[in-house]
């Protein structure tokens, strides 16, 4: 005990105030003169020492204990208290108040006051603030009992066996066995709350029967596991509310400033400070006791400070107040108590599980996460249940997926790479991805699956990113990345994904430079990607490139391709010969391979180019084939592409009634496609369609929200357009007169897109 409380660095009378005994008590232990039962020892002691997660320390000094009488009690200083003096009748008193948890302390406590409710248990993850609230609520409650509310810390405790000598402490029960215990208890009316239950679930049956002959007490719980007995209310507690936007009023927000006054009296509350502290504590997860350190920090550390920093924030994370235990210190310390109790399965699985971002489902798991000797696929399942029952990983019912809180999925991350699997979990989790978006990929314009497979991509995102995050950290990695890069492109084109498909392009194309067919084909992709949004100069740079890699290996369709990339820069810039001469080309050379999906994209191309030239009958057959073929065998993108297209030659030709459906059946297509840069395209054109048919207002709402959604995905309009657009935003202001041309703009602009949407297909156009 003496080695032990220097090594605390603590006095004898320091000591004694920690365990509540004179300074005296504290010497004749040291001198072997008198031994603490073992409940004291686990209860006042080993928390004073710190010793908690020690266990051959708390084992050391049970055993020193079990081996030394106790000195008759007149030789005691007659100063130091005895057990029943010092017992802990009253809770802990809380020194801070509550925050942001009004509406929960409030359900709380109206099941506990129901007649029925015996035993609740609070649930949740490491550092939601579960005894927090058993203690707040227990505070409220105390009244209501006649007994008043007890206390049991079961943090020491690591042996189901010595539970009952903790709740024996309480009561002054000199033999707490079960017995003993059940004729105390019997005609007590209290309310005994049990905080941290989770590392002694094998002691919970006893529970059952100390209730079933106490009929007037009730029993709140907390842990991170519940105990799964008869008559038990799972209360789950989740962390704290966190706005996207700068809420003062915000539970998380609130609880942030009232801590950081407490180091920082003058920290201040502007909707500056408001948006700096809800995406700090959005990064921390809402979790209070993160948010509580983080504060803590405010003195020392700017708001910028932290946000940098969030990426490493076990590292300051670490000012928790010394009268709390250890583990609720620092972050680490908090997610590293619940690590510890896992079975070597499931750590093994916890910490593999974090390879993924934004959440796994149960086969992706199975194949990333397995293996032949610790965790077999048929486990994971079950594995996987078990770490959500620990409050370890996230259950999304719904969904059928399942995820981390951001500082749990952190902490496992640090784990996987002490384990040394990160490579080949990384690399697992890259093949299982690829084959993923692989098997995706033809499905993206397919008018049956096209919406499934494009949902089941969007809730993938995260991986994706993150195996080519993965796939692009080392040249040596260059074709992966290229694979990668080529099988996620629908993906990309399809939800708009522009600027992000030009950073990851960017950064595939900068790995290895060497010519090879799928590089070139990159540099294509690529090319569009930064012609959508203006920049004409590298989109013709990186298709120059590619059409010297194809002429350098002698790939004629990659040659052709190229030509049809060219022939769109031409287009864009107004140079509509030199865009015919091309197409006219490819075209034939289309026919000849029979390739449906270029033929279809050729043809529109060509179809827009004519039209721009006046042979709009020329344009009216090219349309109507490209349509005729999407029509039989797919490639809805064409599809759209064509009816826009054709509505636009009606148009031309002032037939404007004619191309109303058309331009409708275009956005609904390319709406059920998820492809929102061509929606926009087609709510402009359909706007101008609208104002030729005096439907003016309508035709603003319309042109508003195009505007707004391309401004939203990055693109621009090309500069051979942009004088007509711009005379189109002048006719509609000169119509409609500033007034109405506002009022029309601000309500396309206030509309989702949904309502846009609903907006262009009425049957009936009306302002």
């Amino acid at each position: 005990m003496r080695y032990l409380r220097e090594r605390s660095h603590l006095s004898q009378r320091q000591l004694s105030a920690l365990v509540g005994y004179h300074h005296s008590y504290i010497s004749y232990i040291e001198k072997n003169l008198r031994v603490p039962d073992d409940a004291t020892l686990l209860g006042r002691f080993v928390p004073a020492l710190e010793l908690e997660g020690q266990a051959e320390w708390v084992q050391r000094l049970l055993k020193l204990a079990a081996g030394k009488p106790s000195i008759p009690t007149q030789q005691i200083d007659p100063i130091a208290p005895t057990i029943s003096e010092a017992k802990a009748h009253s809770l802990p008193t809380s020194l801070t108040s509550i925050v942001g948890r009004e509406q929960v302390s409030a359900s709380l406590n109206e099941l506990l006051s129901r007649v029925d409710v015996r035993l609740v248990t609070i649930v949740g993850p490491p550092g939601v603030g579960k005894t927090r609230l058993a203690l707040h609520v227990a505070e409220q409650l105390q009244k209501d009992f006649t007994d008043g509310a007890v206390f049991i810390n079961l943090t020491p405790i690591t042996q189901p066996e010595l539970v009952l000598p903790a709740v024996g402490f309480v009561f002054d029960i000199q033999e707490p066995t079960i017995e003993n215990l059940k004729n105390i208890l019997r005609d007590k009316n209290i309310l005994v709350v049990m905080d941290n239950f989770e590392q002694v679930l094998d002691a919970a049956p006893q529970l059952t029967e100390l209730l079933g002959h106490a009929p007037k007490v009730k029993i709140l719980a907390t842990s991170r596991e519940a105990l799964r007995l008869s008559g038990e209310h799972e209360f789950p507690l989740k962390p704290l509310l966190v706005s996207d936007k700068a809420d003062l009023d915000s539970p998380a927000v609130q609880l942030f400033i009232e801590r950081a006054r407490a180091v920082k009296p003058n920290f201040s509350s502007n909707d500056e400070t408001a948006s700096r502290v809800a995406e700090i504590c959005h990064r921390l997860d809402g979790l209070p006791l993160a948010i509580e350190l983080a504060a803590a920090r405010a003195g020392t550390m700017s708001l910028p400070a932290m946000l940098e920093q969030i990426g490493k924030r076990f590292e300051w994370l670490t000012r928790g107040g010394r009268d709390l235990p250890p583990w609720r210190r620092t972050l680490w310390s908090a997610i590293n108590w619940s690590y510890t109790m896992l079975s070597a399965k499931e750590q093994a699985l916890f910490y593999r599980l974090s390879v993924f971002a934004g959440g796994w489902t149960v086969e992706a798991a199975e194949t990333i996460c397995s293996d032949d000797i610790l965790c077999a696929p048929s486990d994971i399942f079950n594995l996987l249940m078990q770490l959500a029952d620990k409050s370890l990983v996230i259950a999304e019912v719904e969904q059928e997926r399942f995820g981390f809180l951001e500082s749990l999925r952190e902490f496992a991350f640090e784990k996987l790479i002490e384990s040394g699997d990160l490579e080949h979990v990384q690399s697992l989790h890259y093949q299982y991805f690829l084959k993923f978006t692989t098997t995706a990929r033809p499905h993206l314009d397919d008018g049956n699956q096209h919406r499934f497979w494009l949902d089941k991509l969007e809730s993938e995102h995260n991986n994706l990113q993150g195996a080519l995050t993965w796939a692009t950290e080392t040249p040596e990695r260059a074709t992966l990345a290229m694979e990668f890069g080529h099988a996620i492109h629908p993906f990309w084109l399809t939800h708009s994904y522009l600027s992000e498909a030009r950073r990851w392009l960017d950064r595939i194309l900068s790995l290895d430079a060497s010519p090879n067919p799928l590089r070139a084909t990159l540099l294509r992709y690529a090319s569009d990607y930064a012609s959508s949004q203006g920049n004409l100069e590298n989109a013709t740079i990186y298709e120059e490139e590619a059409l010297a890699i194809s002429k350098t290996l002698e790939d004629e369709d990659g040659i052709y391709h190229s030509m049809d990339g060219i022939a769109k820069l031409a287009y864009m810039q107004g140079d509509y010969a030199q865009t015919v001469e091309i197409l006219e080309k490819v075209l034939i050379y289309r026919r000849q391979t029979g390739n449906n999906v270029r033929l279809t994209a050729t043809l529109n191309n060509l179809a827009s180019t004519t039209r721009e030239l006046g042979d709009l009958e020329r344009a009216s057959e090219l349309y109507a084939e490209a349509i005729a073929i999407t029509e039989r065998l797919g490639n809805y993108h064409s599809l759209a592409y064509a009816l826009m297209g054709l509505a636009e030659v009606q148009m031309d030709r002032a037939k404007y009634t004619l191309a109303v459906p058309l331009l409708r059946r275009s956005i609904s297509v390319r709406h059920e496609l998820g492809f929102l840069q061509g929606v926009s395209i087609s709510l402009h054109t359909l706007a101008n369609c609208l104002y030729h048919l005096e439907h003016t207002f309508l035709a603003g709402q319309l042109e508003s929200a195009s505007n707004k959604l391309r401004a939203q995905l990055g693109t621009a309009i090309s500069p051979a357009a942009l004088a007509k657009h711009e005379d189109f935003i002048s006719s509609l202001r000169s119509k409609l007169g500033n007034a109405e041309y506002e009022k029309a703009c601000s309500d396309g602009q206030d509309m989702n897109l949904e309502q846009v949407i609903e907006l262009a297909l009425k049957d009936t156009f009306t302002d």
